[in-house]
């Protein structure tokens, strides 16, 4: 009894500890960068080119790893694939990506890609040149593929939210930085400890290759002056000259990956050891030409977005109502509540009040004798802090300066001539409404209110 006891304790620390509710939105945030930088990185031209150009090596050099093999067998065990093979296989992968990035079928499209981005780095490495910077994206991607990555920050979520509403025929307030699920830790902690082991092993591969001769200083200027030389880093070449700030380098270098698993211990640190890593593999770079900014990349499992937003939402400009915008929108039309919802889902810091007619009139006619309901039922209208009131396109405008992920689009909506074209368009938009969309708020019980 006692040991059943004992392993159910066990048990529970290890599901508490890889499955305890987590946000959703670190987990969509991770997606979005890590799909964003590889794609990025698969669109480069060189490295469609430096694909293709792989056909013309000798066959003596292409030694095709298993994964390779098992997707191109029908072209021979040991034979290249042909061009138009690599095309497909390349296209496909980043159709899905950009589906992947902005959260279509997000699942579906992460499958693909993962796969596509995985067999066109193996076919890479099989002419006999490994790097291992790729390495710990390739198991990020297929993470996020296995994770509920897509529940927020999605076309899909998005998609079904609004039509939620629409079943209920009624819009309510939510926040997606605040939700949570039991499957959205474990990924983001496999590749942090993928991080721990990655840099443990690095820095144990120093000690165990070069022993204490590695603090000496001298390896590193040795490998500064090899790199910088072969690659044309003048800083290299000049920090190889510099005998102290390699032996400071080498130590700084060695002490940060033996201890970076402290970050999983002590999450404070983060602050730490992140800006300081950025700073590591950057200076890698500009010195032996080695990139590793996938790992710059990597790095955002271990930023707490959520909580960011959530401080944020908290400062005192945020948590007084009445210092917040209120939209008032028609709540028996079926084209608001589909604004409202989308308008609500980009609102992270909660900075704006959203009002349905039907319930709030009776309170908004008595505060703001100005308004009528006929104008409020025509046309979105936006009572700003001060009582201003906006209506129409210009409510519209005036909204997505308080929800900053939208602000993009004010470079357009700010365009000479929009606030002539604007109304005109904001208008179709709005007669197209009533006839499709039929609503009919005149019947409804706020007018005997009124």
């Amino acid at each position: 009894m006692e040991i059943q006891k004992r392993q159910h304790s066990i048990l529970e620390i290890w599901n508490n500890y890889w499955f305890r509710p987590a946000p959703l939105f670190n987990l969509a945030i991770c997606r979005i960068i890590f799909v964003t930088f590889q794609l990025i990185y698969i669109l480069k031209p060189d490295y469609f080119n430096n694909i293709l150009n792989r056909a013309s090596w000798p066959d003596a050099v292409y030694t095709p790893l298993p994964f390779v093999q098992l997707l191109t067998l029908p072209f021979g065990w040991s034979e290249p694939p042909p061009d138009i093979f690599i095309f497909a296989i390349y296209w496909i992968t980043v159709g899905t990506g950009l589906f992947a990035l902005l959260g279509f079928k997000t699942n579906l499209s992460l499958i693909p890609f993962s796969l596509g981005c995985l067999w066109m780095q193996k076919y890479l490495y099989s002419f006999g040149k490994y790097h291992h910077p790729e390495a710990l994206m390739m198991m990020a991607l297929f993470v996020l593929a296995l994770s509920p990555s897509g529940r927020v920050l999605s076309i899909d979520d998005i998609v079904k939210r609004i039509q939620f509403n629409l079943k209920k025929r009624k819009f309510e307030t939510f926040n997606i930085v605040e939700e949570n699920s039991s499957f959205a830790r474990w990924p983001l902690l496999f590749v942090q400890w993928m991080f721990a082991l990655v840099y443990l092993s690095a820095g144990l591969a120093k000690l165990t290759n070069d022993g204490l001769d590695w603090f000496n200083g001298y390896t590193l200027q040795y490998y500064l002056l090899t790199d910088g030389l072969r690659w044309g880093s003048d800083l290299g070449v000049w920090l190889a000259h510099n005998h102290t700030m390699a032996v400071l380098s080498s130590l700084m270098a060695v002490g940060f990956e033996a201890t970076f698993f402290l970050v999983l211990i002590f999450p404070q640190l983060v602050w730490i050891y992140i800006p300081l890593g950025a700073s590591l593999h950057i200076g890698i770079y500009l010195a032996q030409r080695a990139p590793f900014f996938q790992f710059i990349a990597l790095y955002a499992v271990f930023i707490p977005w959520a909580s960011i937003v959530q401080k944020f939402t908290t400062r005192p400009w945020s948590s007084a109502s009445n210092q917040k915008p209120e939209i008032l929108y028609d709540g028996l039309c079926p084209l608001c509540i589909r604004s409202m919802t989308v308008l609500c889902y980009f609102d992270w810091f909660n900075r704006l009040i959203y009002s349905d007619l039907e319930q709030r009139w009776p309170r908004i006619a008595e505060t703001h004798p100005q308004i009528s309901l006929q104008a409020c039922l025509e046309e979105m209208h936006l009572i700003l802090p001060n009582g201003a009131v906006r209506k129409g396109f210009f409510a519209f405008r005036e909204i997505l300066r308080y929800i900053p992920i939208l602000w993009p689009l004010q470079l357009v909506l700010y365009l000479p001539g929009s606030s002539n074209f604007g109304p005109k368009i904001y208008k179709f938009v709005a007669s197209r409404r009533k006839r499709f969309n039929q609503c009919s708020f005149e019947t409804c019980s706020i007018d005997s209110q009124k």
